[in-house]
């Protein structure tokens, strides 16, 4: 596959390798709207494809955790779990490899991704570069109606990080901030691109979930809003930084320790 590599000018990240990345990723993904776990649900509609009903009902299994990572998915049994033939289950399976969810092993067949070192590092240096964009974009163009808005989200997600939430909804909650920022820059190709590493991010989140909520310092998605609205591309571009830096860094420990 074609590599290519975000380039930093000055601090900053490239735009034209973010849209570069985009071309490619675009040709891989599926750009319909990603949802997170209650959307992926099956859907009564119809009008759904039978290889479309496979595909959601696999992909709500493995984001709420039946399907843990190393699952064996067998096309049989999966075609008797939804009643349809194997061909719709192998057409959703190869989507869901797309997606970065499921890969293929000889003599193993289909299986739920495993996390390792390689692909944390992978999926958080996409999102660094995605989501430090859209600070950049956001904090030119940000109305103050966005900013209130962005604001009483975050107030409400940094106050239930540490309660005792059911993990499903924080997470929820957590992944339609993120996507919502990126969608306010107006830039389609970006939402996509991480709506595709933050499936990854729920993934492997689940593993490790309290882990994370611990090392994100109180009220740091309020600041994170209030730095991007205060103007400064720069500014805003480093305070996501420092905001995904915060998560990623205790997962690769988590990653790195022996029987984890």
């Amino acid at each position: 596959m074609t590599r290519v590599g975000v380039q930093r000018v000055q601090g900053r990240v490239d735009i034209a390798a973010i849209f570069a990345i985009a071309s490619i990723a675009n040709m891989l993904i599926d750009p319909t709207t990603y949802e997170p776990v209650e959307s992926a649900a099956i859907d009564s509609d119809p009008f759904l494809t039978a290889a479309e009903r496979v595909y959601r009902t696999i992909l709500r299994k493995i984001i709420q955790g039946e399907f843990l990572p190393g699952t064996r998915l067998p096309r049989r049994k999966l075609a008797e779990l939804t009643g349809v033939s194997q061909i719709p289950v192998l057409e959703a399976l190869k989507r869901l490899e797309q997606d970065g969810l499921v890969e293929y092993r000889p003599r193993c067949g289909c299986i739920v991704a495993v996390p390792t070192v390689h692909r944390i590092l992978d999926m958080y240096a996409l999102r660094e570069a995605i989501e430090c964009q859209v600070a950049r974009i956001l904090s030119l163009q940000i109305t103050q109606e966005q900013t209130q808005q962005f604001l009483q989200h975050a107030t409400h997600l940094d106050s239930i990080l540490y309660s005792s939430e059911e993990e499903g909804y924080v997470s929820d909650l957590h992944y339609r901030f993120h996507i919502q920022l990126a969608e306010a820059t107006g830039f389609e190709s970006l939402v996509s691109l991480l709506r595709k590493a933050n499936f990854l991010w729920l993934l492997w989140k689940g593993i490790h979930s309290k882990r994370e909520h611990r090392v994100q310092s109180k009220e740091s998605h309020a600041k994170l809003v209030k730095c991007i609205s205060d103007g400064n591309p720069q500014n805003a571009e480093e305070a996501m930084r420092r905001h995904i830096l915060e998560a990623k860094e205790p997962l690769l420990r988590d990653y790195n320790e022996p029987n984890v």
